[in-house]
């Protein structure tokens, strides 16, 4: 699904960008460490592509990459993230 999307949308388009985001998500083989790096990478792809205020990257992506951090404990880099969320 995600293939389709990029190859009709492009790789940074709001929905190709969605559908990663989603993937991420449902995907259960990997550690929570791997999950916030790869929603580390897939923010700042979100940032460039349709900027800091999107309702994507804010709501969605950025808040999910804080509640991760939160729960592995790393608190000051979750406070950043969500300040980011607030600031835009």
């Amino acid at each position: 699904a995600k293939e389709g999307f990029e190859e009709q949308l492009g790789p940074d388009s709001e929905k190709t960008l969605e559908v990663t985001y989603h993937l991420l998500l449902a995907t259960t083989a990997m550690s929570d460490e791997e999950l916030i790096e790869k929603l580390r990478v897939l923010v700042e792809r979100m940032v460039g592509a349709l900027g800091e205020e999107n309702v994507v990257t804010l709501d969605t992506t950025l808040n999910t990459l804080g509640n991760r951090l939160q729960e592995n404990r790393e608190f000051e880099k979750a406070r950043k993230v969500w300040e980011r969320c607030l600031t835009g």
